[in-house]
């Protein structure tokens, strides 16, 4: 079995856990794989088919933070990361039961937040905002969420379970050795020259979805995203489709009992290939989202075995 890794970057809507039925229906190889939405950059690491690969994404924060593991070692980013964690001392290195009470449990707790706070508050008073900070501060963060208010400000609350131990430590060495290989872009999807492209090439795109809740689909969080998203993004896939290019789109037909109807009437008039897919998509592990997802595409696929 194949073991997929993961990314050193925290995000909402990552694709590591459908990676398994995901990467299967990609096309076994291609000349250039463009992930044109690719957020932690899970899928770039994982994808093996492409002779080129190009990552981008239009959030500079999550582009900025995939640089740092593209442009380093793991021995620097490993040496300047424990610097920070020790600087504002977040780890205890202490679980709930080492406690002699549940007192003494939160009072460290306590501790370990006001500590936190003091880290994220420096962070938004700097001059230049320090991505290993940043990265920091997504490792002891609430659901190690990277979110920002109106003014640029990281507001993300504290979460008590955040930790840079070993396993985060081998999501690091990971992006350090795979991201290198990557070439790396911050764009919006609608600058992109897709004239580049041709009949050997495949492209990916998992945008945001419209009908669920996540942090990348805020307003604030670099202009939000809308119907008329979607259909500009149709646009240039049927483009795509025109001069023979290959694509794959991740999107939900249905999700908490909403259902996107105008990207099932787009499949249908298209008779686009679709493939529904085994996900409660559930970012925060609040009940069952009641979910169709679903991976489209323009390109026929043989299923072995």
């Amino acid at each position: 079995m194949i073991k997929y890794k993961e990314s050193p970057i925290f995000y909402m809507g990552n694709k590591y856990k459908l990676l398994k039925q995901l990467i299967p229906l990609f096309p076994k190889e291609c000349d250039t794989f463009l992930d044109l939405f690719g957020g932690s950059g899970v899928v770039s690491m994982n994808y093996q088919g492409g002779k080129r690969t190009i990552y981008n994404d239009f959030n500079t924060n999550i582009v900025e933070l995939l640089r740092l593991f593209s442009e380093n070692d793991f021995e620097k980013l490993d040496l300047i990361f424990r610097s920070i964690v020790d600087k504002y001392n977040l780890e205890t290195g202490l679980k709930r039961n080492m406690f002699d009470s549940e007192e003494a449990f939160l009072k460290d707790t306590n501790a370990k937040k006001i500590r936190y706070n003091k880290f994220r508050n420096d962070y938004n008073n700097s001059s230049s905002k320090d991505y290993y900070c940043l990265w920091v501060l997504s490792v002891f963060s609430c659901n190690h969420l990277i979110r920002f208010n109106k003014n640029n400000e990281f507001n993300a609350s504290f979460g008590s379970n955040g930790n840079y131990n070993d396993n985060l430590k081998n999501k690091v060495k990971n992006g350090c050795e795979i991201l290198k290989n990557i070439e790396i872009l911050n764009k919006n999807y609608l600058d992109i020259d897709f004239n580049f492209l041709n009949n050997s090439d495949f492209v990916y795109c998992d945008p945001p979805y419209l009908n669920t809740e996540a942090v990348y689909n805020e307003k604030r969080a670099f202009g939000g995203w809308n119907i008329d998203d979607d259909y500009k993004l149709f646009d240039i896939l049927e483009k795509l489709n025109q001069k023979g290019v290959k694509w794959g789109l991740s999107n939900v037909f249905i999700n908490r009992g909403k259902e996107n109807t105008h990207l099932i009437e787009w499949c249908n008039k298209h008779n686009w290939n679709v493939y529904h897919l085994n996900r409660n998509y559930n970012p925060f592990s609040r009940g069952n989202s009641n979910n169709d997802e679903v991976y489209i595409c323009n390109y026929e696929i043989s299923l072995e075995g």
